[in-house]
């Protein structure tokens, strides 16, 4: 019973990050139909805004943050919604520079424990 536990958390931890991915694009294009956006841009905002302030060493939501933003913009550029370039490319730039900071702290420590 412990090995298909096991499978279902590695199923379970593949599968979630997979449907943030596809989640956030399909919100956007779904809130820009019905004349919704701002609830999209706050809930994008809001969900960075948490991830900026998880003490957790894993990267993960901010790697989700970072291609959240970056296909909100790409989608805005598309259809031509200024608000949406302007949302999406800094929260894309805002979580891949948080990224790249934690990264370096991690290669700063590594390189002086080791």
């Amino acid at each position: 019973m412990s090995e298909l536990s096991y499978r279902l958390t590695e199923l379970r931890s593949l599968l979630v990050p997979i449907s943030q991915f596809i989640a956030w694009p399909i919100f956007f294009l779904l809130t820009s139909a019905i004349s919704q956006q701002p609830l999209y841009f706050l809930a994008l905002v809001l969900v960075l805004v948490a991830d900026v302030f998880d003490s957790s060493p894993k990267n993960r939501r901010l790697y989700r943050d970072s291609i959240a933003g970056g296909t909100t913009a790409i989608l805005a550029l598309l259809l031509n919604d200024q608000n949406g370039l302007a949302i999406g490319s800094l929260v894309a730039l805002v979580s891949a520079g948080l990224l790249i900071e934690k990264l370096g702290k991690r290669r700063v420590v590594l390189s002086v424990a080791g």
